[in-house]
């Protein structure tokens, strides 16, 4: 039996780094209703590829905001005193007021 793989199977089984590919990009262009269009991944330009990584990069920087944000939220609540059950931002509120 011989075994068919794609371009893009041959390329995420060559190397770790290369596993995660994705079978589809969001793409520079906007679709009807203002839509990031996505792109199969083999079908992608090196341009796709570029926007892609920019798009997932936003992404990523707003997800990293997101968890120093809920981070700090719960460090508050813990110097407060707060314990697992207690509402995290009432006592981050008074972990702020304690500090004015």
């Amino acid at each position: 039996m011989f075994k068919t793989t794609t371009p893009l199977q041959r390329l995420r089984e060559s190397s770790y780094a290369l596993a995660d590919l994705p079978d589809s990009v969001r793409t520079g262009e906007l679709g009807e209703y203002g839509q990031p269009l996505s792109k199969a991944v083999t079908d992608a330009t090196v341009d796709d590829v570029a926007f892609a990584i920019q798009a997932l990069g936003d992404e990523a920087d707003a997800i990293y905001r997101r968890v120093t944000a809920l981070r700090q939220l719960h460090d508050r609540a813990r110097r407060a005193g707060a314990r697992g059950a207690d509402l995290a931002v009432e006592a981050a509120v008074r972990f702020e007021e304690r500090r004015k």
